[in-house]
């Protein structure tokens, strides 16, 4: 039997070593402090194997996140497949954001809806933090919509693990499932609509690593329009929406390219004309997220 040491050091040239450390301690069922705790363990034959089979995985640009089958975001352990996006800790503004809006929010029944939500990581992060953030949080109805039926698979047993019973999942492409329900739950209330959609341009997405290009869905990642075609559909879906409902105030939060900035606000000016646009710039001090508010 060899050590933890020696695969270690066998690998440490070749993969990064929070990565290298991370995939023993996975394989091992061990905490990644014991692996640097304990290099003189040994590891049967049948364990060297498998650990040597994430590295090969690894080497071969297979996300970490993937190979674990998890990702933490805003401070919670999400599943992820390779039929969802693995979470972003720049999307993490998205979450403060709406929980910043949420906060202030009085006297109305209030909506929050996660548009391609994915793992489910958006949603849930904001229904486990909101709770003591509104008066109305016991009445707030969280909606998760996706196009794909794998991805609500997933969103649905992270929403599980997390014990949050009352986010309703839906499939359709955007806001369809809720245009057709002509009953429209969400009617006369606060509406908060968050969207991490596909928004890499054609040259950004060939431009991608083989860590993203090679595993990671492209439908979750490109869209055409110079990386606006999804926000183009979802405007005006959103002058549809608001054309039919009687509400009060509806404030969507996008997770945006920093070179859309000029073009997303001349986008948003022709569909919404009346909306009040501000952009927020990630801890990287780049245009990240857009807020817009129709009243």
């Amino acid at each position: 039997m060899i050590t933890i040491q020696t695969i270690l050091n066998k690998y440490r040239k070749k993969i990064d070593s929070l990565d290298l450390e991370l995939l023993v301690a996975h394989e091992l069922k061990k905490s990644r402090e014991f692996v640097l705790a304990h290099p003189e363990s040994t590891v049967t034959s049948k364990q060297e194997s498998a650990i040597s089979k994430l590295l090969r995985k690894r080497l071969r640009n297979e996300p970490l996140a993937y190979i674990l089958g998890q990702k933490e975001f805003y401070g919670l352990d999400f599943k992820v497949t390779r039929d969802t996006l693995i979470p972003r800790p720049e999307t993490e503004l998205l979450v403060e954001q709406a929980l910043q809006q949420i906060s202030v929010i009085r006297n109305n029944p209030l909506s929050i809806i996660d548009v391609g939500t994915g793992s489910g990581n958006i949603i849930i992060s904001i229904a486990k933090n909101s709770g003591q953030l509104s008066m109305n949080n016991k009445n707030a109805r969280y909606f998760a919509i996706d196009i794909s039926e794998k991805a609500l698979k997933v969103a649905k047993y992270n929403a599980k693990k997390h014990a949050l019973t009352k986010i309703k999942f839906l499939r359709g492409n955007l806001l369809d499932p809720l245009i057709r329900n002509l009953k429209l739950e969400i009617r006369n209330s606060k509406i908060l609509i968050l969207a991490n959609l596909p928004y890499l341009s054609r040259e950004i997405y060939s431009a991608a690593t083989p860590t993203v290009k090679n595993f990671e869905p492209k439908s979750a990642l490109y869209s055409p329009k110079a990386g606006l075609a999804h926000y183009e559909k979802l405007l005006k879906q959103i002058k549809k929406f608001t054309d039919h409902c009687s509400l009060i105030t509806v404030h969507c939060f996008l997770e945006i390219s920093p070179e859309q900035k000029k073009d997303l606000t001349l986008l948003i000016e022709n569909i919404l004309p009346s909306a009040e646009i501000q952009f927020e710039k990630d801890l990287a001090g780049k245009w990240r997220i857009c807020v817009i508010k129709l009243i």
